[in-house]
């Protein structure tokens, strides 16, 4: 396959070059185009276009553990590089998008707001293939997601993420998983599991500061609940997850099919009463 390889923190993240390399060695046409800086937190952003004057600036450049390997720095962020690769830019457009490795899980509501997600999602509505990963920061268990000095294991879930794309290969179009992964060596963890996501977000406290103009927050994983099964409570289990996740759709709910049928109604009233008064 031809593999676009992103992420959103920047072109030489450790993390990155340990992915592009697992697909490599695994013999896919790989092409890396990452963010020049850190774009965490940006979601499927893509930016102000109009402040960009009709481009973006992309250069080559060798980050360490990216050696044969065809890497662009580019000056956007992740769903950005990702339109503009899909879009046939850097060559023929990819068949799989994978973003990662994320230091530190997407789990629960915070998928929303991930750039490693964001970049795997937006893939999808070009009719492509998409994987995000993502690995726990940190020592196992821990519910914080920081650095601490532990190593990060991202060997581990390189290896999870090339056994996924062979199967995505041969997925329908627009299919999009998302891999999180404890940061356990390869051989400890406990196996992989489908999860569903926690409800649960990055942020679980918000507060002023001492009544004064800053707002601080707390940040962290949820508590685990006896039976949980969500992709938060499973990770810290010592258990790799994968979530399938569908990216922009419509919501076909009954009862908002009603309610939407009742606001039309009312909005046409008003519109012919509008037009009676001129």
């Amino acid at each position: 396959m031809r593999i676009l390889v992103t992420n959103d923190d920047g072109f030489d993240a450790p993390g990155l070059a340990v992915l592009a390399r697992g697909f490599a060695e695994a013999g896919h046409e790989v092409l890396v185009v990452a963010p020049r800086a850190e774009a965490s937190g940006s979601g499927a952003g893509i930016g102000p276009l109009r402040a960009m004057g009709g481009g973006i600036h992309v250069e080559v450049v060798t980050p360490s553990g990216l050696g044969g390997i065809r890497t662009l720095a580019a000056d956007a962020l992740p769903a950005l590089i990702v339109i503009t690769a899909c879009l046939g830019a850097f060559g023929p457009p990819p068949d799989l998008v994978a973003s990662g490795i994320n230091p530190g899980r997407n789990v629960g509501r915070a998928v929303l707001h991930s750039g490693t997600v964001g970049a795997a999602l937006t893939s999808a509505q070009f009719g492509l293939k998409g994987l995000s990963t993502s690995i726990q920061a940190g020592s196992v268990p821990s519910p914080y997601e920081s650095y601490d000095g532990s190593r990060t294991h991202f060997e581990s879930a390189a290896a999870l993420a090339v056994a996924l794309a062979a199967h995505l290969e041969r997925a329908p179009a627009r299919t999009v998983l998302n891999l999180n992964v404890p940061n356990l060596a390869l051989g400890d963890i406990r196996g992989v599991r489908r999860a569903s996501l926690a409800t649960s977000g990055l942020i679980f406290a918000a507060e002023p500061v001492d009544g004064g103009p800053r707002v601080r927050f707390d940040l962290g994983a949820s508590q685990l609940r006896d039976g949980a099964e969500s992709d938060e409570a499973l990770t810290q289990l010592g258990w790799a997850v994968v979530t399938p996740l569908v990216s922009v759709s419509e919501d076909r709910r009954p009862e908002v099919d009603d309610l939407v049928t009742t606001a039309m109604a009312s909005a046409s009233q008003f519109l012919v009463a509008a037009r009676a008064s001129n």
